[in-house]
Formats: C-alpha cells, structure tokens, sequence
C-alpha cells in the first residue's frame, strides 16, 4: 500500500474521483486487516499526495538524499544541524503570475541539533533537538550573487562581506551579503528594501539566496505555506473520503509565490519578455 501511495504524484491526470475510490478502498482492507501502524501515518501521506494533485504538483524525482546535495552545494540555507538533517518532503509545480510564469519546488527540512546536558548527578547526557525548515526554489535568473538574511544558519556557513543599505531599519533586520558590492548595490534599490521588510513581516526568519546558477532561494519557519484542511482518519471513513474527493487547497502557498513574482517584476528591468518555463529549466 505505501508504495501504492508512494507512487500517486505521477498519476497528474487522474481524477480526483479515482484517487479517493482507491484511497477509500485501500483504506477499507488496511482497517479490516488491523494494521495499526501503517493506518497512523498512511492517512497523513494520502493527505499529502492528494494536496499536490489538488494544487497541479508534483515528486520533483530523485531521492530526498540527492536533492539535498544539489541543494546544500548551492545554498548556505541548508547547512543547519550539528547533527543531522534530511530533506522530509519536496514537490515541484509552475506559478503563473501577470508577466512570468516561475518554476518553483518547496522542500522540508529537519535538522538535528544536539548539545551535552549535565544531569543533577553530575553525568552528562546527550540531548537533541529537532528544527523544521521550508523552502521555495524558484527560477529567478534577473538577481544572482546576492543574500539577504533574517537568520543565520550554521557557522560553518563561509563568511561574507556584508553590505550596509540606506535604510536603518532594513540593516537592522537582515544580514545583507553578496558576490560583489555591484551585485548588492543593484538589488539594494528602495522599493527592493521595502518590499523585504514587509516580507519579514508575513514570514518568520525569512532568508533570501540568490545564487550564481540563476535560482532564489527563498526559505522560512512557516509550516503554514503548505498547510491544507486536515481529512480526518480512517476511523471516518465516509468523512475521509469525501474530503478527498473535493480536494486539498493550499491557500496560503500561491500568496507567497504571489510576492516571489512580484519581487521578479521589481527585478527584471520591464524589458525582457515574459520567461516561460523551458525544459531545460524543468531538468
């Protein structure tokens, strides 16, 4: 059945319909069968699937180890965790705004830290602590070269020049790096450094990376990006269902994309024409 389910993001143009037939089916002979820890996860991993269907997404491909190579090689962001961390979930999708249409794939983070505890004994113990972080990686080939940071990730992370604005409450609130003092001089224009102000007021630390390759990264503590309205369970098994059937909406991921494409429109100078997303920019 998980690989069933594992398997559900490349069927793009199956009804809805079908899929929580299946699901409903599925979950049926799971819940005679009494296999009570695949019926814990398994309704939360349907949810998760039928939100991409719902919301034209889909598996970026690859294994969650692969992605977080590419991903660590190109962007400071993901280097968090003394201990470990881990891609957890990723999907892949277009946004079409007014003048571009942007490629874009989110990805979960988990990261592990861990610090040595002294009990009242006087021995140690070792103690972890478990992060979530998400992330939009967009096409955005109109700004490269350039960071703008409201938290900082791991030290180990290479040191920066970093660069000082016109406007006092900005360098208060970010961390402003770059390749060049060029580079940041172009980003830095007012309507730029208003418009990530009041960005770091609708996300919580949000960071910006804009690398050499032509991709933002742009990432956030905000699990409710990608939230939807819960199903329910297999205990309700109607209810389940036919919340499925209606679909998952993630109302509050298309609002962001909303000011990544604005951003964009601040960015590409009004003379280029529209990007499309081509297959090379799919790969």
């Amino acid at each position: 059945m998980l690989a069933i389910v594992s398997a559900i993001p490349a069927m793009a143009g199956v009804e809805l319909m079908w899929f929580a037939t299946a699901c409903l089916g599925f979950a049926t002979l799971y819940t005679w069968m009494g296999r009570k820890a695949v019926l814990d996860e398994l309704p939360q991993k349907i949810a998760r699937k039928c939100s991409f269907l719902s919301n034209g997404l889909w598996d970026p491909g690859g294994t969650a180890d692969e992605r977080f190579t590419q991903l660590s090689s190109e962007f400071d962001d993901y280097d968090r965790g003394n201990d470990s961390r881990r891609i957890e979930a990723s999907a892949r999708g277009t946004y079409q705004g007014p003048r571009h249409q942007l490629s874009f794939v989110f990805h979960h983070l988990r990261y592990v830290n861990s610090h040595y505890k002294r009990k009242s004994d006087g021995e140690s113990e070792r103690v972890y602590e478990s992060f979530d972080r998400f992330s939009l990686v967009v096409d955005f080939p109109w700004v490269r070269g350039v960071m703008v940071r409201s938290d900082l990730p791991n030290t180990k992370s290479k040191k920066r020049k970093v660069f000082e604005t016109t406007s006092d409450d900005f360098n208060r609130s970010f961390s402003f790096s770059g390749d060049s003092e060029l580079a940041c001089a172009k980003f830095a224009t007012p309507t730029t450094l208003a418009f990530l102000l009041e960005l770091r007021r609708r996300l919580k630390k949000v960071n910006l990376e804009f690398s050499s390759e032509g991709h933002l990264c742009l990432s956030f503590d905000d699990a409710e990006v990608m939230a939807y309205k819960d199903p329910g369970t297999f205990d309700d098994l109607p209810s389940f269902y036919a919340n499925i059937e209606q679909g998952l909406p993630l109302p509050n991921l298309f609002p962001v994309l909303a000011l990544v494409h604005e951003l964009a429109e601040l960015h590409d100078n009004n003379f280029d024409l529209p990007l499309k997303v081509t297959d090379e920019m799919e790969q």
